[in-house]
């Protein structure tokens, strides 16, 4: 593996750490609200499936977006 690879690789370990550092963090705030994913869905006015996906990761503009919503939503920062 040559250093552009490596350095490839690392990246993409630090974004799927972040990625997964979000999911938690959005789980948490929904517990905290006592709100489920499709409950969110409804009240951002999105697709509980586009919910999901923005939730796990997925790098899409409309997730971005979605992701937005979600930060409003749950007053987190």
């Amino acid at each position: 593996m040559n250093k552009l690879q490596k350095g490839v690789n690392g990246m993409e370990q630090e974004l799927a750490q972040s990625a997964k550092e979000v999911k938690k963090q959005i789980k948490i705030n929904l517990i905290k609200k006592g709100m489920t994913q499709v409950k969110l869905a409804d009240v951002i006015d999105e697709s509980p499936v586009q919910l999901s996906r923005a939730i796990n990761g997925d790098m899409s503009p409309k997730s971005v977006s979605i992701r937005l919503k979600i930060y409003k939503a749950l007053g987190m920062k």
